[in-house]
C-alpha cells in the first residue's frame, strides 16, 4: 500500500484545490519533498502520518487505501453469509459460521459480522436438544456486545433469553425499552413536513404495521379461542386487507413475508376447524406470496421496495427485522399440519416440488 501514498497525496491535494506549496507550508517541510512523495520517490517520515490524514480530513486507513479493502471484504463477507442463513443444512450453518470467525479475526471490532455471527450460532443452536448449548451462549454474548449499535438485534435476544428458560433477564432487558410511541420511526415522522417528512412517515407505517403483524399473529397463535375458530382468521383477513389498502396490491417488497405468515396462521386456524378446504386456500395464497419472496432473494433483493400508495411515494428499499420464508421453512409447516389436508396438497401438481 506505501507505493501508492504518493498518488493518494497528490490526489487528495487536487481534490482539494491546493498547490504542493500549501501542503508544504502545513507539514513544515519543503515543497520539493512533497513533490518527491508524490513521484513515489521518497515517503513521508511515519510520523507525518497523523497531520496529512488531518490535513485532508481522512482517517489514517484511508489515506493508506485500507479503508475500501475493509469494506469490500467485510461486503463480500456479508453477502455470503446471507446466503449460506437461508438453508436449513447444517453443514451450510458452520460453514457461514467459520467463515464469519475467519472474518473476525481479520477485523475483530466490526459490528457487522458479530451480528451475523450472532444470527448464525443462535439458528445453529436450535439443532441443539440442550437449552444452555454453547451456539446459543456465544450468540447471546454477540448480541449484549452489539445492542447499543444494533438496536434491532434486543428482538433476537430477548427470543434466545426466553428458549433458555432466562425469563427474568428477557423482562428486564424489555423493561429498559422505550414504548413504542418514543421509537426512533415514530418520533422521526413528527419532525419534518417536506419529503423527508413524507419518507419518515412511511418508513414508520411500514415498521408499525410488520410489528402489528408480528404481534397479532403470536397473539392469536396463542389463544386457545381464536386459534380453533373462524373469529380468529376474519381478524387476520382484516389486517391482510389493510396491507393491500396500504401497500396496493401490486406492492414489491420485503413484506410479502408477512402475508405468508398470516396465511399459514389462517391455514392452520381452517385445519383445526376440520375446514380443509378452506385451509387449502389460505396456503394457496401463502405459496403464491411465497414465490414472490423466493424471486426477491433469486435476484440478489436488487429491486426497489415500491408500494402503490400516496402514503409511501418517498419510501424505498425500507428492511424490517423480519424472517423471510424459504422452501425449507414450508417443509417444516407441512410437516405439522394435519394429514388430511397433507394429502390434499399432495394431490395438487402446484406442489410437487414438497413431495
Amino acid at each position: 500500500m506505501q507505493v501508492n501514498l504518493g498518488d493518494k497525496i497528490r490526489a487528495l491535494r487536487k481534490r482539494d484545490g491546493r498547490k504542493q506549496e500549501d501542503l508544504a507550508k502545513a507539514l513544515g517541510v519543503t515543497a520539493q519533498a512533497i513533490s518527491r512523495w508524490e513521484a513515489n520517490g521518497g515517503y513521508p517520515d511515519m510520523s507525518m502520518i497523523p497531520a496529512i490524514a488531518n490535513y485532508f480530513h481522512i482517517t489514517i486507513d484511508e489515506l493508506f487505501g485500507y479503508n475500501n479493502v475493509r469494506e469490500e471484504k467485510i461486503n463480500e463477507c456479508v453477502v455470503k453469509a446471507n446466503k449460506l442463513l437461508l438453508s436449513d443444512d447444517e453443514k451450510d450453518l458452520m460453514d457461514c459460521i467459520n467463515m464469519l470467525r475467519e472474518g473476525l479475526e481479520e477485523f475483530p471490532s466490526e459490528k457487522e459480522l458479530q451480528y451475523y455471527l450472532a444470527h448464525a450460532l443462535n439458528k445453529r443452536g436450535t439443532k441443539e436438544s440442550d437449552k444452555a448449548n454453547a451456539y446459543w451462549q456465544e450468540a447471546v454474548s454477540l448480541y449484549e456486545n452489539i445492542s447499543r449499535d444494533h438496536g434491532n438485534v434486543v428482538c433476537s435476544l430477548l427470543s434466545l433469553y426466553s428458549q433458555m428458560g432466562e425469563y427474568e433477564k428477557a423482562e428486564n432487558r424489555a423493561m429498559k425499552q422505550p414504548p413504542i410511541q418514543e421509537c426512533k420511526e415514530v418520533l422521526l415522522a413528527s419532525i419534518f413536513n417536506d419529503k423527508k417528512g413524507e419518507l419518515y412517515r412511511g418508513e414508520a407505517i411500514l415498521s408499525l404495521l410488520h410489528t402489528l403483524s408480528v404481534s397479532l399473529e403470536n397473539a392469536i397463535a396463542k389463544n386457545g379461542v381464536l386459534s380453533q375458530n373462524q373469529d380468529g382468521i376474519d381478524i387476520i383477513c382484516l389486517l391482510r386487507e389493510l396491507y393491500e389498502k396500504l401497500l396496493g396490491k401490486d406492492f414489491c417488497g420485503s413484506y410479502h413475508s408477512d402475508l405468508v405468515l398470516l396465511d399459514l396462521r389462517c391455514t392452520k386456524i381452517a385445519a383445526n376447524m376440520k375446514d380443509y378446504e378452506k385451509a387449502l386456500g389460505f396456503f394457496d395464497s401463502a405459496y403464491d406470496e411465497f414465490l414472490m419472496c423466493e424471486s426477491r432473494f433469486n435476484s440478489g433483493q436488487c429491486e426497489e421496495d415500491h408500494y402503490n400508495s400516496p402514503l409511501f411515494t418517498e419510501v424505498a428499499n425500507v428492511h424490517s427485522p423480519m424472517f423471510y420464508w424459504t422452501a425449507e421453512g414450508l417443509i417444516k409447516f407441512l410437516a405439522v399440519i394435519p394429514k388430511e389436508l397433507r394429502t390434499l396438497i399432495k394431490k395438487n401438481k402446484k406442489y410437487k416440488e414438497f413431495y
